[in-house]
């Protein structure tokens, strides 16, 4: 707070004296500030522990890129000012809401360790919030708070086979010679019942890095991350087996030795695959670029058609006199062009999509 006012006292100042380059001015300013910051700053800075625990994930927004929790933020640290008397008192523990605290630690002159939430992603609704703090002037934050936060990291070009991480980070309001972070193993995690039925939680971590922050100046930052992916039960059941079964039908086709029938399934099977095709495209990311499974659902539809065109060529060849040409080429076809073909588009989407060499993870 001290920091802050001498530097709007020294962007007065810079104005009160007529300096007219903009460029200039900018330069002296930013510079005055960066003096200021350093000599306002205490000999340490105040070293505060950070934990954040999810409870519960109320939803991931894939189209939005946004996830929303119920989370438990904890901050620790240790402040002289605070320290009173037990015995005095009568009791070993203080506490106040943070409101209050706040109000009170500005009048006295206590530490307050002020941050935000960098990607909150709407208005935030506080469940309880107070500051608890002990004889030797040990302080303890906590707060249960429920909101949404953004997930720009999401990449869904594996999609549903993605793995993404979501990220719960804390940036500190003033420079890092005041405030540092240090993370809290022990208040940070996951909860047990998170109530996510569609993403399976793998892994999860806390981070401290140093990122420029509200302030304009070097601030720390806390992060809880987590790795999910999805469970595949629910794609394989409504989108592959369906997929796959109107391939073995399209398959099935070329066996039948009349080609007029032949042209009824395949655009029988066709308009089957187009009704399917709206039927799951409300439920996939509407994305601005090409996931595995669109481009899987663009080669079946590219293949379907195909099998129409290919069997109205076999019926005209037929009734041009060339049946003995046409039953030749459609044997190779049936039994091993089409059947390669299909398998060839997924090794290849394989290697567009997986170019790590991962195996597909299909279970």
């Amino acid at each position: 707070m001290l920091s802050i006012l001498r530097a709007a006292c020294a962007l007065f100042v810079l104005i009160g004296v007529g300096v007219t380059d903009p460029v200039s001015a900018q330069q002296q300013v930013s510079g005055g500030l960066a003096e200021l910051v350093d000599d306002a700053a205490p000999e340490e800075p105040l070293r505060v522990g950070v934990g954040v625990k999810i409870t519960q994930i109320t939803g991931v927004d894939q189209k939005a890129e946004n996830f929303g929790v119920v989370a438990r933020v904890r901050m620790r640290w240790k402040d002289e000012a605070l320290a009173f008397d037990a015995e005095e008192l009568g009791r070993s523990i203080k506490t106040l809401s943070s409101d209050e605290f706040a109000k009170r630690g500005r009048e006295y002159g206590v530490h307050i360790p002020v941050a935000t939430i960098e990607n909150q992603q709407s208005r935030s609704f506080v469940k309880s919030s107070v500051v608890t703090w002990f004889p030797d002037g040990t302080a303890l934050f906590t707060e249960e708070i429920i909101l949404t936060l953004q997930a720009p990291d999401f990449d869904f070009r594996r999609f549903p086979f993605d793995h993404q991480n979501f990220y719960f980070r804390i940036v500190a309001n003033g420079p890092t010679n005041f405030l540092k972070f240090e993370p809290l193993a022990e208040a940070s995690g996951l909860g047990d019942t998170l109530g996510e039925e569609e993403w399976l939680i793998t892994d999860h971590w806390t981070e401290v890095d140093e990122v420029e922050g509200i302030s304009g100046f070097t601030s720390s930052r806390f992060s809880l991350g987590f790795s999910a992916h999805r469970h595949l039960f629910y794609y394989w059941a409504r989108i592959f087996v369906p997929v796959t079964l109107l391939i073995i039908i399209g398959w099935a086709n070329l066996f039948l030795e009349e080609y007029r029938r032949r042209i009824d399934i395949a655009t029988g099977n066709l308009l089957a695959f187009i009704a399917y095709n709206f039927t799951i495209s409300g439920e996939l990311p509407r994305l601005g670029y090409v996931t595995f499974i669109d481009a899987l659902m663009m080669s079946v539809f590219i293949l379907s058609v195909a099998s129409v065109v290919y069997n109205v060529a076999l019926r005209r060849l037929s009734m041009a006199g060339m049946e003995e040409k046409a039953r030749a080429m459609d044997w190779h076809t049936t039994h091993w062009g089409y059947p390669l073909l299909f398998i060839g588009t997924v090794v290849v989407l394989r290697q567009i999509f997986f170019v790590d060499g991962a195996l597909i993870p299909f279970l």
